[in-house]
């Protein structure tokens, strides 16, 4: 014979520290997403950006266009200065800067010496 008093069952309480314990859960796999979008863009814009300085002081080195300036490109904005370091000798400084999605504002740079024809 089987008693009236026989677990058939969850009790409304092992539900409740269940369901509690599944949205903790999904939280944190939430908040991991979030960071991992975050982390994606930066990693996104800092290649980009590397990517922009590189190709703007190849241009200035096989132009000789010796004089700074400022651009915008896929939203990275390049900044670039030129100094004369000694006779035939100039100095290639370049700046991006870019804004993360939470309006952070990021920065790469490069700087590099090119041995030119004139003073």
């Amino acid at each position: 014979m089987t008693s009236i008093l026989e677990n058939r069952g969850f009790t409304i309480l092992e539900v409740l520290v269940s369901v509690i314990i599944l949205t903790m859960s999904l939280l944190l796999l939430l908040n991991m997403a979030m960071v991992a979008l975050e982390a994606n863009d930066w990693s996104n814009k800092a290649t980009a950006s590397t990517q922009l300085l590189q190709d703007k002081l190849e241009e200035l080195r096989t132009t000789m266009s010796l004089t700074g300036g400022v651009d915008t490109v896929q939203g990275i904005q390049r900044s670039w200065t030129i100094t004369k370091t000694a006779n035939y000798l100039r100095r290639i400084d370049i700046v991006a800067k870019w804004e993360n999605n939470r309006g952070d504002l990021l920065h790469s740079n490069i700087t590099a010496y090119v041995r030119t024809d004139s003073i």
